[in-house]
């Protein structure tokens, strides 16, 4: 039974709930009360122009960072339709690698984005990175719409309001024109987050059309998009708590609606689950990951770990606010290695304490700031590294979900509170809406360029990343390649010089990064072919020699140095390598045996060396090679 209370509030009592209690005006009424696109079909036409006249500059960039795993290097994507089968069935970059492995906790199950490029592939049968970007940008304006849509329904008791002034425009304009969204746009690859928010959103709008009169038809079209959300990308789980809870905020009598979709949602997550463990693998949560760059607290204690984390979580409510600087890499020491107790840590979680508290208390009153905070919060938690660890700190597409969260706060307080605390607030709070807007907008549109290729995306991210040893090994890597198909003689000279400074500057930050050091050996290797001066080699080679010896290329190059003639000058070198190599503790020990090698068959006779080889023998405990070259030092003076 329900009746109008005073201040237009709703009393209910229903079978769950005995007592009766004051509902606020949004959950009266079914949610669908006229036709989406009678009231915002221009809306939505405005959302799809912003979203191709923000976009529309990446058409004629090509792939990029994780593209290549997905796409241009994926086996399986490049079958075309007859690799769609092995796509779904096999871990996600299984088609990239050759086999599956367990680069980061709990593996990679995102089929359903790669299966859209396979069919690309196979309509065109070739590689087309300009359809790829239309295809996103079309999705992502359909996301925007789709939010609208959701929200026309849990606000459908604006009906005073214009459609140019109503809340789910307001959050629908913000949501499309967000900069932090540009990664999940314009890199094909973020197709992956697009496609899960979309199937996701589209399982809540059918979820609430089936609340209005329990139609079997919306029930299924909901769970389907639940589980296409699923195999799109994990982040769709979230919303298994977040639609009992959009429910519960936005429905007068939610338990019957509550009750039904929770028993179909935990049907579809658990097929999900068992088709994602038979594929990918069951997650090792307790497996620690010896990569850094996968494994981004590795060496960290407790409190170093929580401070990382709430940083991070920190970060991205400033992101949401103020959307500068922007990068995409967040790799060790993007973010600084500091304790919990720390200014930045500690006052994020004092922040993010106070939202949950907001947020439970709110549960009562069925605040819409409250369902903002807990859209925030939920669709958050799977991407903070609190309960698996990503291999990264952070990324901006990370919220890409949770931004709409924050967009519905903000669009609530312009439409029902602030017109009512200044003078002529409904004027104030649309000029509010459209200069935000128009300068989120255009920090989009000024970030898209970024993305051009990987020396203008690694160029961007130097500048804000400047710790991130990552974003330094791949800047010079990009360098790298510039070198490679550059002629004039100057300018390699110069992009050389690039390549040790950024190469250089990862190693300073991570110094048993293989890629860097990959770098330095190589351009160490380059230098010399322009300036044929091997003491010159020698000096640059020494520190990622000793650092990383494993690098295949530093046996590669050292063969090729054994035919040119410098035999006199790497001796010592060879030497001087070995010997350090046997000081160390760990792995790069059992190296010093090739560059002992490499000095003995220059000298044989070298007391030095042969007393250097039975050392390293014995290390490794070949007992007989250790006597052999300790007679052979002795017999030498």
């Amino acid at each position: 039974m329900k009746k109008k209370g005073s201040h237009g509030a709703l009393k209910v009592q229903t079978p769950f709930q005995q007592t009766t209690m004051s509902l606020p005006e949004h959950t009266a009424g079914p949610f669908y009360t006229q036709p989406f696109l009678k009231k915002y079909g221009i809306a939505s036409l405005i959302i799809l122009g912003l979203s191709l006249g923000m976009y529309h500059v990446c058409l004629p960039f090509g792939y990029v960072l994780d593209d290549k795993m997905v796409i241009t290097d994926n086996a399986y994507t490049k079958k075309g339709f007859s690799g769609i089968w092995e796509i779904l069935t096999t871990e996600s970059f299984e088609g990239y690698f050759g086999e599956k492995k367990e680069l980061v906790q709990g593996n990679r199950y995102r089929p359903l984005s790669i299966v859209t490029f396979a069919m690309e592939y196979g309509i065109e049968g070739k590689l087309n990175p300009k359809l790829s970007h239309m295809i996103n940008i079309l999705l992502y304006a359909l996301t925007s719409i789709l939010l609208m849509m959701v929200l026309a329904l849990l606000f459908r008791n604006q009906e005073s309001k214009k459609w140019w002034f109503s809340l789910p425009f307001f959050a629908a304009l913000l949501f499309v024109a967000h900069p932090v969204h540009t990664e999940a746009v314009a890199n094909i690859k973020g197709r992956d987050e697009i496609m899960s928010m979309l199937f996701s959103l589209g399982a809540l709008y059918s979820v609430l059309r089936y609340t209005d009169h329990f139609g079997r038809g919306w029930l299924i079209a909901g769970m389907v998009s639940y589980f296409l959300g699923l195999l799109s990308k994990e982040n769709a789980i979230t919303f298994l708590a977040l639609i009992p809870l959009t429910l519960w905020f936005f429905t007068a009598n939610p338990w019957p609606a509550i009750k039904k979709s929770l028993l179909w949602l935990g049907i579809m997550t658990f097929a999900y689950l068992i088709l994602r463990f038979n594929t990918a693998g069951v997650p090792k949560l307790g497996q620690e990951m010896n990569d850094l760059m996968n494994n981004p607290f590795l060496g960290m204690n407790a409190g170093e770990r929580f401070g990382a984390i709430m940083y991070t979580l920190g970060k991205y409510i400033q992101l949401m606010v103020w959307p500068h600087p922007l990068s995409h890499d967040y790799y060790p020491y993007a973010i600084p290695k500091e304790s919990i107790f720390s200014l930045i840590p500690m006052a994020s979680l004092i922040l993010y304490g106070a939202l949950l508290y907001f947020a439970v208390k709110g549960l009562k009153t069925r605040s819409v700031y409250a369902y903002s905070v807990w859209f925030w919060l939920i669709t958050l938690s799977i991407v903070s590294n609190v309960v698996i660890n990503l291999g990264t700190f952070m990324n901006e597409r990370f919220i890409f979900m949770s931004s709409a969260g924050a967009c519905i706060a903000f669009a609530w307080f312009l439409t029902e509170k602030f017109p009512s605390m200044v003078a002529r607030g409904n004027v104030l709070s649309l000029l509010v809406v459209l200069g935000a807007t128009v300068g989120l907008a255009a920090k989009t549109y000024v970030r898209v360029p970024v993305w051009k290729d990987a020396l203008s995306l690694n160029t961007a991210a130097v500048r804000v990343s400047t710790n991130s040893a990552r974003a330094n090994s791949f800047m010079s890597t990009a360098l790298f390649e510039e070198y490679k198909v550059t002629q004039d003689l100057e300018r390699r000279k110069k992009l050389l010089d690039q390549v040790e400074m950024y190469a250089n500057r990862a190693v300073e930050i991570v110094p048993e990064y293989q890629y860097p050091n990959l770098m330095l050996v190589g351009a160490a290797a380059e230098k010399f072919k322009i300036e044929r001066d091997i003491r010159k080699y020698i000096d640059r080679a020494r520190g990622p020699f000793v650092r990383r010896p494993d690098i295949s290329y530093i046996k590669e190059y050292s063969d090729y140095l054994k035919t040119q003639g410098y035999n006199t000058e790497l001796f010592p070198f060879y030497l001087e390598v070995g010997n350090e190599l046997l000081k160390v503790n760990d792995k790069r020990r059992e190296w010093a045996l090739m560059f002992l090698t490499y000095a003995y068959e220059i000298n044989p006779a070298s007391k030095q060396v042969n007393e250097s080889l039975a050392t390293a023998h014995e290390l490794v405990g070949n007992a007989s090679q250790a006597q052999y070259y300790r007679n052979a030092a002795n017999s030498l003076r």
